[in-house]
């Protein structure tokens, strides 16, 4: 983490301070050879030992105050701020003070002092307005620290609205608690629930957020996105075994009957999503276009667009606008597995299509999804038995649950891989099937099985 966080302080210095270089940059190739070739504590103490070789070297203090401070060493990354502050005051270059005083102000920040938080913050943006490393964010807390949360709030919603990407999963949580002070705006639910989606792109295999969404939804009146909330949570669930499509049904059917009047958006919702699920995507996708809903959720953007790319009213140009959607649903199965249905009822689907399917297996091999696009990729293949291909990453996991002590009969699956004829999936598990046979008890299971 520590290496990824740096290369990328790295990159922005560069970016910032291309137009004016120090008049000494001997330091610079020392600097970068130590972080391609070293991590964590040892590339931190690099830093400190090529700071006491080059002490006027402004850039070594913003990397190694970076690094103190995001393991909360406040004190010591204190001292080499201050050393470095007349360095600072001295420098050419505007991209090095941004990033300098954006650590001064986290510094003060950890350091209990929100007013020269804020204060180095107007500093550092003073230098670069479009706040590349996010120090609005520190600005913002400094202010809720002063228990301002109205300018904390405003700060926080200006760089959402900019640029979201900025926020740690520890900024979305405060930001999120700051927009619970005034729960009643219709402003706040909404970026509420965007927050919720953002966390839900970051952690694909979480489950939770949704329902935490629909309370949100619920406690301010909105019932239409609150259901919308409530079954995206039960799809993802759904697509890793963890709820059957029969639950499901009874829910909706169940939820259903508490409204007498069947032409309320959330009711039509309610039947819209059931034809979804028994994939009757001309009725859903006409109730899902007819129905807009209180506030927007990435995941109503999905049932639309896969109803719509499956239904008989499905074209190229949908079916491109559906996979245009990836990046809001990383390791979501129903996308990838809708994603290529609709592309096969488009008489499009191809061996082309084999690493988004390969995508929507490794999502969960064993639901009936992953099963059935086996099935699918081992027919572009010729093969009548696809449901027993294994890819390289499932041979892995094998090969992992024996060498940590499992029984060699879980192998049967891939004993079933072994015997396919004609297995052209075969080649790309190459090396780990002998990794496999260096394990005698694996090695005798396979002999008495396959006669290998």
């Amino acid at each position: 983490m520590f290496k990824k966080l740096v290369l990328a302080l790295l990159i922005v210095l560069v970016a910032l301070t291309s137009c004016s270089k120090a008049a000494d940059d001997s330091y610079l190739p020392e600097m970068e050879a130590l972080v391609k070739e070293k991590t964590g504590d040892d590339l931190l103490q690099g830093f400190i030992d090529l700071d006491k070789k080059y002490p006027n070297v402004l850039m070594l203090k913003i990397n190694i105050s970076g690094m103190l401070l995001m393991k909360n060493e406040v004190k010591l990354a204190g001292e080499y701020l201050k050393a470095g502050l007349p360095l600072a005051k001295k420098s050419a270059s505007e991209g090095e003070k941004y990033v300098f005083y954006t650590n001064m102000a986290q510094y003060s920040l950890k350091s209990q002092d929100p007013n020269k938080s804020i204060e180095y913050a107007k500093q550092a943006l003073s230098f670069n307005k479009e706040d590349p490393l996010g120090v609005t964010i520190t600005m913002a807390k400094a202010y809720a620290n002063k228990e301002d949360p109205i300018s904390a709030l405003k700060l926080m919603k200006e760089l959402w609205a900019a640029d979201h990407n900025k926020f740690t999963d520890e900024d979305m949580f405060e930001f999120i608690s700051l927009l619970g002070n005034e729960p009643d705006s219709v402003d706040n639910v909404t970026i509420i629930v965007a927050v919720l989606d953002e966390y839900i792109v970051r952690r694909p295999g979480v489950l939770g957020f949704g329902m935490q969404q629909a309370q949100c939804l619920e406690q301010a009146g909105y019932i239409t996105s609150a259901f919308i909330a409530t079954y995206a949570e039960m799809d993802r669930m759904r697509f890793i075994n963890k709820v059957t499509d029969e639950n499901i049904i009874i829910s909706l059917e169940s939820a259903k009957s508490n409204f007498e009047n069947t032409s309320l958006p959330h009711v039509k919702f309610l039947d819209g999503f059931k034809a979804y699920m028994e994939e009757d995507f001309d009725t859903a996708s006409e109730i899902f276009d007819s129905i807009t809903p209180e506030v927007p959720l990435n995941y109503y953007s999905y049932l639309q667009m896969a109803c719509r790319a499956n239904s008989s009213k499905t074209s190229p140009d949908l079916v491109n606008a559906f996979g245009a959607m990836e990046g809001k649903f990383p390791l979501f199965q129903g996308y990838y597995y809708y994603l290529w249905t609709s592309i096969r009822k488009n008489n499009l689907l191809s061996k082309e299509d084999q690493p988004l399917m390969e995508h929507c297996i490794l999502s969960n091999p064993n639901s009936r999804f992953g099963v059935e696009t086996k099935k699918a990729l081992g027919r572009l293949y010729g093969l009548d038995n696809g449901e027993n291909i294994l890819l390289p990453d499932e041979l892995a996991v094998y090969l992992m649950r024996v060498r940590n002590g499992e029984k060699p009969d879980i192998l049967e699956p891939v004993a079933k891989f072994l015997e396919m004829p004609d297995n052209p999936f075969k080649e790309n598990t190459a090396l780990l099937i002998p990794e496999l046979k260096k394990i005698p008890a694996v090695a005798e299971w396979l002999n008495k099985r396959l006669g290998m």
